[in-house]
């Protein structure tokens, strides 16, 4: 009876953060704000020359 109200509990938060992501996705416009940010830093580059490295410091952008 427990097991099944915690798989119950991990299923709903599943479902609740699905959702959040869907809507996030669609009505905040994740995909093309992520696009905007990632030609801003861009340019944002181009004008102030870094040491190669991202913010991982590993020398590779994220």
């Amino acid at each position: 009876m427990i097991l099944q109200k915690l798989i119950a509990v991990v299923f709903l938060l599943f479902v609740i953060c699905f959702i959040a992501i869907v809507i996030e996705e669609l009505f905040l416009g994740g995909k093309r704000r992520r696009k905007l940010e990632r030609q801003r830093r861009a340019g944002a580059g181009a004008l102030k020359p870094e040491n190669g490295q991202g913010k991982s410091g590993l020398g590779v952008e994220t």
